[in-house]
C-alpha cells in the first residue's frame, strides 16, 4: 500500500493529441532559430511585414537607381555596369537579410511563396512595394539627368538615360557593329525567355542555399552579388541580363518602352517559381516547415506591430 501511495502520479496523454502537437513544437523551434541571424535557417514570416516592406523599398530603390545610372554612364563598358549591378545587390542583401532576406526581386519573392517560405499576404505586399520602388527610382534618374547628355551628330535624337537602361534582345552584329539595316535579333522571344528564366532559376536557388540556410548574412549577400554580376555579364550581349522583372519594368514604365517587356516577366517568374518548387519542396524540404493557412492571420495581425 505504501508503494502505491508514494509512487508519482502517471499522466496518460492521448496519442493523437501528442502527434498533433509535434508540428507546432517544431514551428516553435524554427521561430527560435530564426531569431538568430547565424542560425541554420531563417523564418521570413517572423519579422513585422511593415519592416519588410520598408526594407524591400529601400533595397529595390538603391538597386534600380544604380543599375540604371550605370547602364547609361558605363554602357560602353559592359563588365563595369554588370559589376555595379551585382555589387549593389550584394550590399542590399547584407543590409536587410535579417529583416526580409533581401529578396529585391519579384521572382525571388514568388519562389519563396511557391516554396512555402512566405505567406500570400506578405508576398503580394512585398511585390507591390518592389514595383513602386523601381518606378520611383527611374523617375529620380530621369529628373536628375534630364533628357540626355549625349550629343549625337547630324541632329539625330539620342536616347534618354532611362531609355538606354531598358533591357532588350540585342541585334546580331556585322563587322563588330549591330546590324541596324536588317535589325535581326540574336535570339527569338522564346529563347530570350528561356535564358532569363534559367538565370533567374539559379538566382533563387542561390538565395535558398546561401541566404535562407547560410550561417553568415555577409557571405550570403556576397554569393548572390557575385552570381548576379556573373549571370548578367554572361547574358548582356543577348538579353541584357536583367534576371529581375523590376530591372525592365521601372525603365519601361517611365519611358513608355514596352516592347519585349513580357520576356522579362514571364521568363524570370517561371524560373523563380520552378526554383521554389525544387528548393522548397525537394532539396531543402527538411530545413523548415511549409506555411500553414493559419499563418495568414499572423501576417495580417503583424501590420499592427
Amino acid at each position: 500500500m505504501d508503494d502505491v501511495i508514494n509512487n508519482p502520479v502517471v499522466e496518460y496523454q492521448n496519442t493523437e493529441q501528442a502527434e498533433a502537437n509535434k508540428p507546432r513544437a517544431k514551428k516553435q523551434n524554427l521561430v527560435k532559430l530564426a531569431e538568430s541571424p547565424s542560425g541554420d535557417g531563417m523564418d521570413l514570416n517572423r519579422p513585422s511585414i511593415v519592416r519588410q516592406m520598408v526594407a524591400e523599398f529601400i533595397g529595390v530603390f538603391a538597386i534600380i537607381f544604380m543599375a540604371v545610372s550605370a547602364a547609361y554612364w558605363l554602357g560602353g563598358i559592359p563588365m563595369a555596369s554588370q559589376l555595379v549591378y551585382g555589387g549593389i545587390v550584394a550590399v542590399m542583401i547584407v543590409a536587410f537579410a535579417t529583416i526580409s532576406g533581401g529578396q529585391l526581386n519579384p521572382a525571388v519573392t514568388l519562389g519563396l511563396l511557391v516554396g512555402g517560405r512566405l505567406t500570400i499576404v506578405r508576398s503580394i505586399a512585398i511585390i507591390i512595394v518592389q514595383m513602386v520602388a523601381c518606378v520611383l527610382a527611374c523617375m529620380m534618374v530621369k529628373s536628375m539627368m534630364g533628357k540626355s547628355e549625349i550629343v549625337e551628330p547630324n541632329g539625330a535624337k539620342p536616347p534618354t538615360p532611362v531609355q538606354v537602361a531598358v533591357p532588350q534582345i540585342q541585334l546580331r552584329s556585322v563587322a563588330g557593329q549591330p546590324d541596324m539595316t536588317n535589325r535581326t535579333p540574336r535570339l527569338t522571344n522564346n529563347q530570350a525567355m528561356l535564358l532569363e528564366g534559367m538565370l533567374t532559376f539559379f538566382w533563387v536557388t542561390a538565395f535558398y542555399g546561401a541566404v535562407l540556410r547560410g550561417k553568415s548574412t555577409a557571405m550570403g549577400g556576397l554569393v548572390i552579388g557575385l552570381y548576379v554580376a556573373a549571370g548578367s555579364l554572361a547574358a548582356v550581349a543577348l538579353t541584357g541580363g536583367a534576371m529581375n522583372p523590376l530591372r525592365a519594368f521601372g525603365p519601361a514604365f517611365v519611358t513608355g518602352t514596352w516592347e519585349q517587356q513580357a520576356i522579362y516577366w514571364i521568363g524570370p517568374l517561371v524560373g523563380g517559381a520552378l526554383a521554389g518548387i525544387v528548393c522548397g519542396w525537394l532539396l531543402f524540404r527538411d530545413e523548415t516547415d511549409a506555411i500553414d493557412e493559419d499563418d495568414e492571420d499572423d501576417s495580417i495581425q503583424s501590420f499592427a506591430r
